[in-house]
């Protein structure tokens, strides 16, 4: 399956999102915790989306557009689930944290892109 690991850091995220209390000290004292943990999953979630999607050779603009929209429409979507997982709370500044970090993440991947066809052409 050409998007397991896809998968797996998805269903991870859908997990910490629904569940009544995240098992273990997220971050500790850091400022805006919760924020950055938005942000390190989604980068993590559109990287590992653009690299499957190249892996199974889909063209590079379908490349990004899946590493892009699929991350903030899910990122939405679980949002909008918390509302019905109390204690859990909907927070729409969650969803930007999470449209930050697909930018990041698909931002490092054309970084990566770039750097790669660099090399091929020297």
């Amino acid at each position: 399956m050409a998007y397991l690991p896809s998968v797996i850091v998805a269903a991870g995220i859908t997990y910490l999102s629904l569940i009544k209390e995240v098992p273990f000290a997220v971050m500790g004292d850091i400022p805006l915790a919760d924020k950055w943990g938005h942000m390190v999953a989604y980068l993590v979630l559109a990287l590992c989306l653009a690299g499957d999607s190249s892996r199974a050779r889909v063209n590079t603009c379908a490349t990004y557009m899946v590493a892009a929209l699929l991350p903030i429409v899910y990122g939405g979507l679980m949002e909008w689930l918390q509302y019905y997982f109390p204690p859990r709370s909907c927070d729409w500044l969650d969803w930007i944290a999470d449209c930050i970090g697909t930018a990041a993440g698909v931002a490092l991947f054309a970084l990566y892109r770039l750097r790669q066809s660099r090399r091929s052409q020297s």
